[in-house]
């Protein structure tokens, strides 16, 4: 899935990294290191360089989650979403959102965009009987971590048991 086209093209969001996105304006300085930032007012993604460079996948999982901020939580496309490293998580605990504070709600609400964005059930399910559940083609096939794909796997139902 092109992430950075549908940010640009389809949502107006322009794409761009920094060494140190809590000296950016807006940005927090008490959360710890920021792995990516929305910023609705000026329309950008923010991702952190080194991480992008360090991991491609990780640098397609961070935009696509905030896309999923975007999409799900930006109402009046005003102010910023700050993620840290453990805010976007390829791998969540569950996938409950039950009684979680608001925040690691909406958290794992871009998560899970991020994953269907990524990896759609659809593709994926045909992907996997297709290619007889083969992880790294899988998670080279959708360019996402070998754990992201079978987390992905496993929500769907679809991680056979051996493989658990």
């Amino acid at each position: 899935m092109p992430v950075e086209r549908i940010a640009k093209s389809l949502l107006g969001l322009y794409i761009d990294e920094h060494d140190d996105i809590r000296t950016l304006p807006n940005a927090p300085t008490d959360q710890g290191h920021l792995s990516g930032m929305l910023d609705t007012d000026e329309m950008i993604i923010w991702v952190d360089r080194a991480e992008a460079r360090r991991s491609p996948r990780r640098k397609r999982f961070t935009i696509a989650h905030e896309i999923g901020h975007f999409r799900m939580h930006v109402v009046n496309a005003a102010g910023v979403f700050v993620d840290r490293p453990q805010d976007i998580a390829e791998l969540p605990g569950d996938g409950g959102h039950g009684d979680l504070p608001e925040l690691e709600q909406r958290e794992r609400e871009a998560d899970a965009f991020a994953r269907e964005l990524l990896m759609p059930e659809f593709l994926v399910t045909e992907q996997a009987h297709r290619i007889g559940f083969n992880l790294p083609a899988l998670a080279e096939r959708f360019e996402v971590s070998v754990p992201a794909i079978r987390l992905r796997l496993r929500l769907l139902g679809l991680l056979p048991k051996y493989m658990t």
